[in-house]
């Protein structure tokens, strides 16, 4: 049997290179900053040396000196997972060019579910949490005692607490770009398909829309709004006829802003099946930029995310926290998404 390899020391690098273990510590770990200073040559060596040895800093002993890790911490929900999945590559990638590695757990919209892995986290070090969820109205008060008295935990889309940072995208500026575009296109009655009623996103997105179809002095019935029944993300064929059935049918509606590109998909769809053309007689427009969007026929309208500034502002923010530089009026970071123009509007 072989025998496991021995954990290579900063001692054993810094034997190697020629040079104190303070100036290994100083380029691997960042230690002794204020005090150790090294030239660009043996800073390459030294990182040279710790590659040939598979060289891995020791994350407990790092945190108890109070060094970083380097290691931030990721909750993700199943909730409308394709779009935080692809966000979270683009974090990840940020992630990497900044230094840091993620360690990442699914939460299953569980908020005892979520404080487990806070603690888990807390346990490993992480120098910060990110957490990729959207809050549903049923779980925030919860939540508020899940994260009480915890640091260095940046959400998604809206604080919990008054002191936490976030990164926002601005979905009703998503929601005004698309009722111009369809009002600039000839639309007359614009719907709006949800599929939650306690949804916080889909309340923004409801007001926005009410809001740019009375600007553009368009009905703004609620009639012309429908939310799933079955309160489920996932739309069944069940959903897609009644939906077809009282915005185009009984509401004569022209154009249908779909909560979600896969929605959007399975409208279009439904509206084909039922004889009523895309774009002819329905404008059909999504939300999320998918791959699919760019799949179907006609191809999709929709909204970009924009998941590479997101995850620019949010490691700023966890760099931002974990230095302590994070003012009041900075904790809130917002990202405007983009208006994708294809054929099916």
């Amino acid at each position: 049997m072989s025998r496991p390899s021995k954990k290579v020391r900063l001692l054993d690098i810094a034997n190697k290179a020629g040079v104190s273990r303070a100036a290994v510590g100083h380029i691997l770990n960042n230690s002794g900053a204020d005090h150790v200073r090294v030239s660009k040559a043996t800073r390459e060596k030294v990182l040279k040396i710790a590659a040939e040895l598979n060289y891995r800093p020791n994350r407990a002993a790092q945190r108890l000196r109070g060094i970083p890790t380097k290691l931030i911490g990721v909750v993700l929900d199943t909730v409308n997972l394709a779009v935080f999945s692809a966000r979270l590559a683009a974090i990840e990638a940020e992630a990497h060019r900044r230094g840091y590695r993620l360690m990442i757990g699914q939460a299953q919209h569980d908020p005892n579910e979520i404080q487990s892995y806070l603690n888990d986290f807390a346990d490993h070090g992480m120098d910060a949490v990110l957490c990729l969820f959207d809050v549903m109205q049923d779980i925030r008060p919860k939540l508020k005692k899940v994260f009480q008295d915890r640091d260095n935990i940046i959400l998604h889309s809206a604080p919990i607490l008054p002191s936490q940072p976030c990164v926002r995208v601005e979905t009703s500026w998503a929601i005004h770009q698309l009722v111009d575009h369809l009002a600039d296109r000839g639309r007359k009655r614009i719907a709006m398909q949800l599929w939650s009623p306690t949804d916080q996103l889909m309340a923004i997105r409801s007001e926005a829309w009410e809001q740019s179809v009375r600007r553009r002095d368009l009905p703004s019935s609620q009639d012309l709004i429908w939310t799933n029944p079955q309160a489920e993300q996932k739309p069944s064929r069940e959903a897609i006829d009644d939906c077809i059935e009282k915005l185009v049918v009984q509401q004569q509606a022209d154009a249908i802003i779909a909560s979600n590109d896969e929605w959007a998909v399975r409208i279009i769809q439904g509206l084909q099946r039922q004889g009523h053309p895309v774009p002819k007689k329905v404008a059909v427009t999504g939300y999320d930029n998918l791959d699919i969007a760019d799949v179907i026929e006609p191809a999709l309208t929709t909204i970009d995310q924009c998941h590479d500034d997101y995850a620019k502002a949010a490691m700023d923010l966890v760099e931002e926290s974990i230095a302590g530089k994070l003012s009041d009026d900075q904790r809130i970071r917002v990202i405007r998404p983009q208006l994708v123009v294809r054929d099916s509007s």
